[in-house]
């Protein structure tokens, strides 16, 4: 499937059809079991302002395991995604790896086998266990990198938009706000 993420002139019929992107983040509060979930929904992944903000609390808080992000975030992926129509999402970008480049599956990879959406994860630090090659993105005038995984599309393209996505330091400014709004337990 080609995608318009880079090259709006190849954008098939179906994606077309799909007119947001969503990124994703929680914030575990351990002492009450909680976590408080938010997605920010944008037209692009290169937008400067969201378009919409979706929160939830999930009282499902898998313990966190080096490796095994997924048994303690896709519950909060699945709380935003359904409170949007799927249909429409082009995109979903991950607060961690999308890939390992191994059999053992990353939480973006669950993400992508459950909802066929292309997956992009953006890693703050650096795991060990991730044998993709080259995922270091390197955004303004920062000396430690992002790390950027994917599924879905090409990982050169997926690094592409990280880098190309709006703001001017090291967190591209949604993502950013995607995590402040997810320690905003007031909303």
């Amino acid at each position: 499937m080609t995608h318009g993420f880079l090259h709006p002139e190849a954008v098939t019929n179906e994606a077309k059809e799909r007119q947001m992107i969503v990124i994703i983040d929680a914030d575990y509060n351990e002492e009450i079991g909680k976590a408080h979930i938010a997605g920010i929904v944008a037209e692009t992944i290169f937008d400067e302002k969201e378009k919409m903000v979706v929160t939830a609390i999930s009282d499902e808080i898998g313990e966190y395991i080096p490796g095994q992000f997924y048994k303690r975030e896709l519950k909060s992926v699945e709380l935003i995604i359904a409170q949007l129509e799927v249909s429409q999402i082009e995109l979903i970008v991950v607060d961690g790896y999308a890939d390992f480049g191994t059999d053992k599956l990353a939480l973006g990879a669950y993400v992508f086998e459950k909802y066929r959406i292309p997956v992009i994860g953006i890693g703050k630090n650096k795991y060990e266990g991730c044998k993709v090659p080259e995922t270091e993105v390197y955004r303004g005038d920062s000396k430690k990198p992002l790390y950027v995984t994917c599924k879905g599309i090409p990982l050169a393209e997926a690094k592409e938009m990280v880098e190309k996505m709006a703001g001017e330091y090291r967190l591209p400014y949604l993502v950013k706000y995607t995590d402040s709004k997810a320690r905003d337990w007031s909303i």
